[in-house]
């Protein structure tokens, strides 16, 4: 049996599976000195794990061959944190990279009135998961949604029954879902969410929960409420 957690793994888009290239291409290549037969493993970030060997080494790519799936396995718990977006884009990267190595399923960003920035830049933040799904030897990436205003992504969770936001004036802990189903986590701004926004995320059925004492970044109140829930 393949311990995946002892492998060198590779990440290549679901459906492109014969060509390695991109930076993946470069670490391979470049970096390991891979050579042409040599037997490689890669995910799609789906729960697959593949087996091939280089077939011919390219300029900047590289085509496999002998490509065989060996492994696929169903994600165990589905986690979602949405978090209000913040200025810094080193401070966003860090959680992006973090929320994804504790095995988060789904981040979501949301624009509320006390947000300082207005855009992303997903392909950066991209890499910052597919870092992370390297570093943890996982077989899932996470996904990045795109910006939303706060009342269109409770649009969206209407039928979510497990729904939580950071709330430093609650008391509450995570009560372990009774189901299978999806969880969510909603995080607020730095200034915090206006009363008019939690009044909208209480009216949508989200119970407000302690993520304890201190007072936290917003980057790192979704990494560690990101955590508690995970480990229900």
């Amino acid at each position: 049996m393949i311990n995946i957690k002892k492998l060198q793994l590779f990440y290549i888009t679901k459906n492109k599976y014969s060509t390695l290239d991109g930076e993946e291409f470069y670490h391979c290549i470049k970096v390991l000195r891979k050579k042409e037969t040599d037997k490689i493993f890669f995910t799609d970030g789906c729960g697959n794990l593949f087996s091939s060997t280089i077939k011919k080494i390219n300029k900047n790519s590289c085509e496999l061959d002998n490509i065989e799936k060996i492994k696929s396995i169903q994600k165990k718990s589905k986690i979602e944190v949405a978090v209000s977006i913040i200025k810094s884009q080193n401070r966003l990267e860090w959680m992006v990279e973090k929320l994804s190595e504790i095995g988060i399923c789904e981040i979501s960003f949301i624009l509320s009135e006390n947000c300082e920035k207005k855009n992303l830049k997903y392909n950066r933040l991209k890499k910052k998961t597919i870092s992370a799904l390297k570093q943890c030897n996982s077989l899932f990436l996470t996904q990045i949604k795109e910006l939303v205003t706060l009342e269109d992504y409770l649009k969206k969770t209407s039928k979510i029954k497990n729904k939580f936001f950071g709330d430093i004036n609650s008391n509450n802990i995570f009560n372990k879902p009774t189901n299978k189903d999806k969880s969510i986590l909603l995080i607020g701004p730095e200034g915090d969410f206006s009363k008019k926004e939690k009044d909208l995320i209480f009216k949508n059925k989200f119970k407000n929960i302690s993520l304890g004492s201190s007072i936290l970044r917003t980057e790192t109140a979704a990494v560690v409420g990101g955590f508690m829930l995970r480990n229900l």
